[in-house]
């Protein structure tokens, strides 16, 4: 029944107040347990299993990575030995173009124990641009080429050979012209499914934002259909979109060119 204007309710008895206190402080608690155990910081090169567990859990969730690797069913060890490969590069300090993120958070299978269950990876080559416009970026994936990537058997060599010159033809009619070397690329981003809608994706993305605000640069990307829908959410502008077709496969892979301007959006809300 409701409580009528004027008329006061009676007061909880002692037990009653003291089981809402505990329920409070519980909640408390589980509130700023689970802050602390979500852990955002930059990847080292003892991540490397880690790292690669996500990636190779969270990737296959998203049409392009099937759409190259059609055959990592087939070849499991090939699909291991060179994503775990790149990833070395990207994880490797005298790689410092590159820059990985992770987040660590409490394991689902054992409380007491943190997993890495999120990462990104980031292409920060302007810093270097920058400051010497003769400079030449490293290249991890072509180092990974050279020691058997081009061969490796778990890939579609035509959609590999496919997948890279879109990207560059990306980079240099929506990005490129209008942001020269002032941006940082998102190169890759994923998270666990066992560790997805925690808000992993736009924790990473707003420490690029938060980098690219800092140094004055853009935040460039090319979403999969699958990542569009987060970029979007964080307001990141679509630039382009367009469809890579190879002749004689029905097969096809889609793209969205976004971008996100510091200069053009006021203080990020956290």
């Amino acid at each position: 029944m409701g409580i009528k204007l004027g008329q006061r309710r009676k007061p909880q008895n002692l037990s009653t107040l003291i089981c809402y206190g505990r329920a409070l402080c519980i909640m408390h608690q589980l509130f700023f347990t689970t802050l602390a155990a979500n852990t955002l910081r930059p990847g080292v090169p003892s991540d490397i299993d880690g790292v690669v567990d996500v990636v190779l859990a969270a990737m296959p969730l998203d049409p392009q990575w099937d759409w190259r690797f059609p055959y990592r069913h087939e070849y499991p060890e090939d699909n291991y030995k060179y994503t775990k490969m790149l990833f070395e590069y990207f994880l490797d300090p005298e790689w410092d173009d590159w820059t990985v993120m992770v987040i660590e958070a409490t394991s689902n299978e054992d409380p007491d124990v943190s997993k890495i269950v999120a990462f990104s990876v980031w292409d920060i080559s302007y810093i270097r641009v920058l400051k010497n416009p003769e400079y030449e970026p490293q290249n991890p994936m072509r180092e990974v080429s050279k020691r058997g990537g081009a061969t490796r058997r778990d890939a579609n060599p035509e959609r590999m050979k496919a997948f890279r010159e879109s990207g560059d033809e990306v980079m240099e009619t929506y990005f490129n012209p209008l942001y020269g070397p002032r941006q940082i690329h998102l190169q890759i981003l994923g998270t666990h499914p066992d560790y997805q809608r925690h808000g992993h994706g736009s924790t990473l993305c707003r420490w690029g934002m938060d980098k690219a605000r800092e140094d004055d640069v853009a935040l460039t990307l090319i979403a999969s259909p699958m990542g569009k829908l987060l970029y979007t959410h964080l307001e990141f502008r679509l630039a382009g979109s367009g469809v890579i077709e190879i002749p004689g496969d029905p097969e096809t892979n889609s793209w969205d060119a976004m971008d996100w301007d510091p200069n053009m959006h006021g203080k990020l809300e956290l």
